[in-house]
């Protein structure tokens, strides 16, 4: 049988990283020759030839491919497929690692799915990676309702003769959002797209200080004339109404709007530069987004967009600050052992970074926003509406292993609340959630290393998460639980053990 995946890596002055990066997929827990490592040099002016032809001619697996200069991961990457020789190819950056099981799991998954396009769980560090769309593993997912707008990045498993099939090809030079035009038109175009969220696959991490293709000043010019391209490809693809909007409302968050929130929009040093890219996209608002992409906006997102297409660039920058550091506050009401589970109380309210609640106010039969500042652009009660969305809120706890980052909601029973804060409204949320070690984590056994508990408010679209600290009913100065608690797991017996940490979080350390 051939080679199963073949992982493409460009590398650009790559040097300070290219071990890393190789020895994560060398030592992957598929065999050796079901997998090759193609790394494509796109011109490299530093020791990078001379480390990837030393790194080729010791080990079996790795090819080192070199390429003209071309400015952008694009070329290179192109490069990469038309030299696989894999059934599968995943695209790996340089300063990136993969999980020890990655190739191993995402393939089965493949295989057993007949699957397109695999996902495999990414965790960030220093990049941010929208929970959504590995809240769970699917072996169909659907764009939509399964959030795989949320994650368009290369890191991925591709079926290689589906994209040369389709022509699938990243735009080459320095060009920006590369990725997404890739991305988007392979899941329209694929046939299953599965989704492996148990297990992390991928670090994608962010390096200070590299010499990188994306380290470059940022142009709003040409920046959201790529975003135009993409948005050619979604109409391409899909008609007008709700389902356009609704992929619409993705880049209009996360690309426009919320570079309207702190720190984005008050943390640039130059007022011009931030207004020039205001400038552009309050401009391309006008152009493409029609107004019944609101309504797939969350709450703060879309009173920005209200704003903006008044053009109240004063409101939105005073909206920002007064906005920032919105958080949940949290307090633990019980943690203890009920048989083999360690079920976990909290309760929990939105508050803004001075400590002020997030409030509400009822206006006849609609319950709407409080801002927590005046807005001097006058905005209907349609802008600060919730009455939809209020009877989502939840609070839900999470456990985040440690060592690789790999954060999993628990099944959780949430309870709201609205309490009275003078003449104002405040959300109270109340969460419960049972933790059994043997099968903690989606379903499979907690891992053996340290398990840190956080809680998560989702509500009205915001949804920040913390530490779960102690409180005055379980103060962190004493033992949570007075006893630990032994299962079976994959590789034998465990014993798990909460604990304080030396800030008063409430941790759990599982251990053979």
């Amino acid at each position: 049988m051939g080679v199963k995946i073949s992982v493409v890596v460009p590398v650009f002055n790559g040097a300070d990283y290219l071990g890393e990066c190789a020895e994560s997929v060398l030592t992957q827990t598929m065999p050796r020759g079901d997998y090759e490592l193609v790394f494509v040099d796109d011109g490299s002016t530093d020791e990078t030839p001379q480390l990837l032809a030393a790194l080729a001619e010791r080990e079996q697996a790795v090819r080192a491919v070199h390429h003209p200069p071309s400015g952008g991961p694009g070329a290179p990457r192109n490069a990469g497929v038309e030299q696989a020789a894999g059934e599968y190819v995943y695209f790996l950056d340089q300063d990136d690692r993969l999980a020890p099981r990655a190739l191993e799991r995402m393939y089965a998954m493949a295989t057993r799915c007949d699957s397109d396009i695999v996902l495999g769980k990414v965790v960030g560090h220093g990049r941010g990676v929208a929970r959504n769309t590995f809240a769970a593993s699917r072996d169909h997912a659907d764009i939509l309702d399964d959030h795989l707008l949320g994650f368009l990045t290369p890191h991925k498993l591709f079926r290689r003769s589906f994209l040369l099939q389709h022509d699938l090809r990243f735009p080459e030079g320095p060009a920006w959002l590369e990725d997404h035009r890739l991305v988007v038109e392979a899941y329209f175009r694929a046939r299953t797209i599965s989704v492996l969220a148990d297990d992390v696959c991928c670090h994608w991490l962010k390096r200070p200080g590299r010499a990188h293709h994306s380290a470059r000043r940022f142009d709003p010019v040409a920046y959201y004339q790529a975003l135009r391209e993409v948005l050619d490809i979604v109409d391409a693809h899909t008609l007008p109404g709700a389902e356009r909007d609704r992929m619409y409302a993705h880049w209009y968050h996360g690309k426009m709007l919320r570079l309207m929130t702190w720190p984005v929009l008050l943390g640039r040093p130059v007022p011009y530069s931030r207004y020039r890219w205001y400038r552009e996209i309050h401009r391309l608002v006008r152009e493409r987004f029609p107004t019944p992409v609101d309504a797939w906006l969350p709450l703060s997102m879309r009173v920005r967009s209200w704003l903006l297409r008044r053009n109240a660039y004063a409101d939105i920058a005073r909206l920002a600050a007064a906005e920032r550091g919105l958080t949940v506050a949290a307090d633990l009401e019980q943690v203890g052992w009920d048989g083999d589970a360690l079920e976990v109380r909290a309760r929990g309210r939105l508050t803004y970074a001075d400590g002020r609640p997030v409030t509400f106010r009822r206006a006849g039969d609609r319950l709407l926003w409080n801002p927590p500042c005046d807005l001097r652009t006058a905005l209907p009660d349609e802008a600060f509406d919730v009455s939809g969305l209020i009877g989502d809120s939840r609070l839900e706890l999470v456990v985040q292993n440690r060592d690789d980052k790999g954060a999993y909601s628990v099944p959780t029973r949430s309870e709201l609340t609205l309490d009275a804060d003078g003449d104002a409204l405040r959300v109270r949320l109340v969460g419960t959630a049972r933790i059994d070690p043997a099968t903690g984590k989606l379903g499979r056994p907690l891992d053996a290393g340290t398990w840190d508990l956080l809680v998560r408010a989702d509500s009205c679209g915001w949804g920040p998460q913390r530490r779960l600290g102690g409180s005055a009913e379980f103060p962190s100065g004493k033992p949570p639980v007075d006893s630990t608690r032994t299962f079976d797991g994959e590789g034998g017996t465990f014993v798990a053990r909460p604990y304080w940490t030396g800030l008063g979080n409430l941790s759990v350390q599982v251990r053979n």
